[in-house]
Protein backbone atom coordinates (compact mmCIF):
# COMPACT_ATOMS: atom_id res chain seq x y z
CA UNK A 1 0.00 0.00 0.00
CA UNK A 2 1.76 3.24 -0.93
CA UNK A 3 0.07 5.17 1.90
CA UNK A 4 -2.31 5.43 4.39
CA UNK A 5 -3.58 7.28 7.26
CA UNK A 6 -3.28 6.58 11.50
CA UNK A 7 -5.98 8.13 13.09
CA UNK A 8 -3.36 10.01 16.57
CA UNK A 9 -5.36 10.51 20.21
CA UNK A 10 -5.80 13.74 21.10
CA UNK A 11 -6.06 13.94 25.09
CA UNK A 12 -7.60 17.11 26.72
CA UNK A 13 -6.05 18.41 30.08
CA UNK A 14 -6.16 21.12 32.26
CA UNK A 15 -3.31 22.65 30.51
CA UNK A 16 -3.80 22.51 27.15
CA UNK A 17 -3.98 19.77 24.72
CA UNK A 18 -1.55 16.44 24.07
CA UNK A 19 -1.65 15.27 20.40
CA UNK A 20 0.47 12.26 19.71
CA UNK A 21 2.45 11.55 16.81
CA UNK A 22 4.10 8.30 16.71
CA UNK A 23 4.81 5.13 19.27
CA UNK A 24 7.76 3.17 19.06
CA UNK A 25 5.61 0.13 19.60
CA UNK A 26 3.85 0.69 16.24
CA UNK A 27 4.23 -1.21 12.97
CA UNK A 28 4.39 2.41 11.22
CA UNK A 29 7.74 3.18 13.41
CA UNK A 30 10.61 1.51 11.41
CA UNK A 31 13.45 3.72 13.29
CA UNK A 32 13.98 7.53 13.84
CA UNK A 33 16.32 8.91 11.17
CA UNK A 34 15.08 12.17 11.61
CA UNK A 35 12.43 14.81 12.93
CA UNK A 36 12.12 18.52 11.33
CA UNK A 37 8.93 20.24 10.46
CA UNK A 38 7.94 22.14 7.92
CA UNK A 39 6.20 25.21 7.06
CA UNK A 40 3.80 25.50 4.34
CA UNK A 41 2.30 28.81 3.51
CA UNK A 42 -1.37 29.44 2.80
CA UNK A 43 -2.26 27.67 -0.93
CA UNK A 44 1.61 26.74 -1.88
CA UNK A 45 1.87 23.66 -3.48
CA UNK A 46 5.15 21.35 -2.94
CA UNK A 47 5.54 18.76 -5.05
CA UNK A 48 5.61 15.97 -6.74
CA UNK A 49 8.27 14.09 -4.83
CA UNK A 50 9.09 10.36 -4.40
CA UNK A 51 11.72 9.04 -1.56
CA UNK A 52 13.19 5.63 -2.83
CA UNK A 53 14.63 4.62 0.37
CA UNK A 54 12.62 6.57 2.82
CA UNK A 55 9.86 5.84 4.60
CA UNK A 56 7.57 9.35 5.49
CA UNK A 57 5.43 10.06 8.98
CA UNK A 58 3.82 13.50 8.20
CA UNK A 59 1.17 14.83 10.96
CA UNK A 60 0.29 18.19 10.97
CA UNK A 61 -0.66 19.96 14.31
CA UNK A 62 -1.34 23.33 12.93
CA UNK A 63 -3.15 24.24 10.31
CA UNK A 64 -4.40 22.36 7.09
CA UNK A 65 -2.54 20.97 4.40
CA UNK A 66 -3.90 18.45 1.90
CA UNK A 67 -1.31 15.66 1.04
CA UNK A 68 -1.98 14.25 -2.52
CA UNK A 69 -0.30 10.71 -3.38
CA UNK A 70 -0.29 9.62 -7.04
CA UNK A 71 -0.92 6.19 -8.56
CA UNK A 72 -1.11 5.50 -11.79
CA UNK A 73 -5.18 5.61 -12.60
CA UNK A 74 -5.61 7.66 -9.89
CA UNK A 75 -5.11 9.83 -6.66
CA UNK A 76 -5.79 10.19 -2.98
CA UNK A 77 -6.19 12.91 -1.39
CA UNK A 78 -5.68 13.13 2.75
CA UNK A 79 -6.52 16.64 4.55
CA UNK A 80 -4.98 16.61 7.88
CA UNK A 81 -4.90 18.80 10.70
CA UNK A 82 -6.38 19.22 14.07
CA UNK A 83 -9.70 20.89 12.36
CA UNK A 84 -10.08 18.30 9.65
CA UNK A 85 -8.25 14.84 10.48
CA UNK A 86 -5.50 14.82 13.52
CA UNK A 87 -3.76 11.64 12.42
CA UNK A 88 -0.58 10.42 10.66
CA UNK A 89 0.36 9.81 6.75
CA UNK A 90 2.53 7.33 6.08
CA UNK A 91 3.76 7.09 2.77
CA UNK A 92 5.92 4.37 1.39
CA UNK A 93 8.95 4.36 -0.36
CA UNK A 94 8.74 4.26 -3.96
CA UNK A 95 5.17 6.97 -3.70
CA UNK A 96 5.21 9.94 -5.99
CA UNK A 97 3.07 12.59 -3.35
CA UNK A 98 2.47 16.54 -3.19
CA UNK A 99 0.91 18.54 -0.46
CA UNK A 100 -0.79 22.57 -0.70
CA UNK A 101 -1.32 24.69 2.43
CA UNK A 102 -4.63 25.61 3.56
CA UNK A 103 -6.12 28.97 3.48
CA UNK A 104 -3.82 29.53 6.50
CA UNK A 105 -1.43 27.23 5.85
CA UNK A 106 0.18 24.55 8.35
CA UNK A 107 2.96 23.22 10.10
CA UNK A 108 4.21 19.60 8.82
CA UNK A 109 5.76 17.37 11.14
CA UNK A 110 8.11 14.40 9.31
CA UNK A 111 9.23 11.71 11.52
CA UNK A 112 11.40 9.82 9.15
CA UNK A 113 12.71 6.21 9.27
CA UNK A 114 16.25 7.76 7.85
CA UNK A 115 17.94 11.24 7.62
CA UNK A 116 17.48 13.20 4.42
CA UNK A 117 19.62 12.84 1.54
CA UNK A 118 19.37 14.74 -1.81
CA UNK A 119 20.54 11.81 -3.38
CA UNK A 120 17.49 9.40 -2.19
CA UNK A 121 15.03 11.44 -3.37
CA UNK A 122 13.28 12.55 -7.20
CA UNK A 123 11.45 15.25 -8.35
CA UNK A 124 8.77 16.40 -10.65
CA UNK A 125 6.97 19.47 -11.46
CA UNK A 126 3.65 20.35 -11.05
CA UNK A 127 2.62 19.73 -14.24
CA UNK A 128 3.94 16.27 -15.07
CA UNK A 129 0.99 14.54 -13.26
CA UNK A 130 -2.51 15.22 -14.81
CA UNK A 131 -4.00 16.44 -10.71
CA UNK A 132 -5.81 19.72 -10.39
CA UNK A 133 -4.71 21.59 -7.02
CA UNK A 134 -8.41 23.05 -6.28
CA UNK A 135 -8.42 25.08 -3.26
CA UNK A 136 -8.54 23.75 0.25
CA UNK A 137 -11.14 25.15 1.24
CA UNK A 138 -13.30 22.68 0.11
CA UNK A 139 -11.78 19.98 2.09
CA UNK A 140 -15.04 18.80 4.31
CA UNK A 141 -14.05 17.01 7.52
CA UNK A 142 -17.03 15.14 8.16
CA UNK A 143 -17.03 13.31 4.78
CA UNK A 144 -17.12 9.57 5.29
CA UNK A 145 -15.16 9.08 2.33
CA UNK A 146 -12.83 6.39 4.36
CA UNK A 147 -13.78 3.75 7.78
CA UNK A 148 -12.03 6.20 9.83
CA UNK A 149 -14.25 9.17 8.67
CA UNK A 150 -11.36 11.40 7.44
CA UNK A 151 -11.45 13.68 4.70
CA UNK A 152 -9.26 10.99 2.19
CA UNK A 153 -10.58 10.82 -1.35
CA UNK A 154 -9.48 9.49 -5.11
CA UNK A 155 -9.75 11.28 -8.27
CA UNK A 156 -9.66 9.82 -11.34
CA UNK A 157 -6.56 10.68 -13.66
Amino acid sequence: MPAHFTELRRIETSGGEVMKALHADEADFRGLGEAYFSRVNADCVRGWKRHNEMTVNVVVPVGHVRFVVAHDDHFDEYDLGPEHSYGRLTIEPGSWFGFKGGVDGGLVLNLSDIVHRPDEADGKELDEFEYQWTSTEQADPSTPDSDVGISVGSTEE
